[in-house]
């Protein structure tokens, strides 16, 4: 976890609460795992919400990741095009997607990549790319946690397959103003582990940092979330984090711009969602531009790294009945309408 380093610290008193606007602008939420209805419902839930600006989607191979539950392994500028996700797509102004070609999935965590299966994921990437351009909104395509996506012993074999995502997605972009294609589309590189963190390399460090084309730094920030935190704490240690990376970056002459791909809490234990208010409120003031709450449903039968029941995640159960937290994060936008 962040510790507070006194005196340097920007405290939550003082400073402006995020209004309902702002919040509405910035804050989503992440859809993923077991869906209570597909994308559809998921689309709408999400409204329901009143977090209608900005969401987070899967999208790739494996049946048990796909929101259909079936096993659709089409490229993605094929799978893009499939209903449900054209929908969904097309219901939000700024989504990001947590995406994975078929042309190298898990290839790339096994061994180093030749040059056919690397032309095959820039390719793949750029004509996902072009798909996504066709549509109206920003579009955000991102990796899923770095450090957990690739066994620290294979980060530089991974920086050569996430190099080549990133280089398809520019050709993308390239052939799509050349078609004058309404979409805008940016890249994403997304970490855990943020610099200097004691005992723990940190992907931004080591693989991010020497990425080309990046637009956004994604921190899934766990790490950051302590379970005894109160929201003042939470304020501070996400204020402290967000302080951490502007300097990375400043100092590393990198993109400043940063989104808080996963945030969460259980709320079986904090119903009421003021930590994670807290948390928002101190990103929003350090300027970041967009946060994504895990998780949209519960998801039955999680476990966390420890073994523990991690299932009380949602905003919604399975059934389609808001969650206590759920009420509270509805709350924040109630005002935005």
């Amino acid at each position: 976890m962040f510790r507070v380093v006194t005196g340097i610290l920007l405290l939550a008193a003082g400073l402006a609460a995020a209004t309902p606007d702002s919040l509405r602008q910035h804050v989503g939420v992440y859809v993923w795992g077991r869906l209570s209805g597909g994308l559809e419902r998921a689309a709408a839930d999400v409204r329901r919400l009143g977090a209608d600006r900005a969401v987070r989607v899967y999208i790739g191979p494996a049946a048990s990741w796909d929101p259909s539950g079936k096993p659709d392994n089409s490229p993605l500028h094929i799978k893009v095009q499939r209903a449900d996700y054209h929908a969904f797509l097309a219901a939000f102004p700024v989504v990001m997607l947590t995406a994975y070609d078929i042309a190298s999935f898990d290839y790339y965590k096994r061994q180093r990549l030749d040059d056919s299966h690397l032309n095959a994921t820039r390719d793949e990437f750029r004509r996902f790319t072009l798909e996504l351009a066709k549509m109206p909104g920003r579009k955000i395509i991102s990796n899923w946690e770095f450090e957990n996506d690739c066994a620290n012993d294979r980060w530089q074999a991974c920086r050569e397959y996430y190099q080549a995502r990133i280089d398809g997605i520019l050709e993308g972009r390239k052939d799509a103003k050349l078609a004058r294609l309404p979409g805008e589309i940016l890249t994403a590189f997304e970490f855990t582990i943020v610099p200097g963190y004691t005992g723990k390399s940190s992907g931004l460090v080591e693989v991010g940092s020497k990425l080309n084309g990046i637009d956004f730094y994604s921190y899934s920030s766990w790490a950051s979330i302590g379970s005894d935190f109160d929201a003042r704490t939470m304020y501070q240690s996400f204020d402290w984090g967000a302080h951490v990376l502007r300097e990375f970056t400043a100092r590393n002459h990198l993109p400043a711009r940063f989104i808080i791909g996963e945030f969460g809490e259980y709320w079986n234990m904090h119903p009421a969602g003021e930590r994670m208010k807290a948390l928002v409120e101190a990103c929003l003031n350090r300027g970041v531009e967009y946060l994504f709450d895990w998780v949209l449903y519960d998801q039955p039968g999680n476990r966390d790294d420890h073994g523990r029941d991690a299932s009380h995640f949602g905003k919604y159960t399975l059934d389609g009945m808001l969650t206590p937290q759920g009420k509270a994060f509805r709350n924040w936008f109630v005002a935005a309408k």
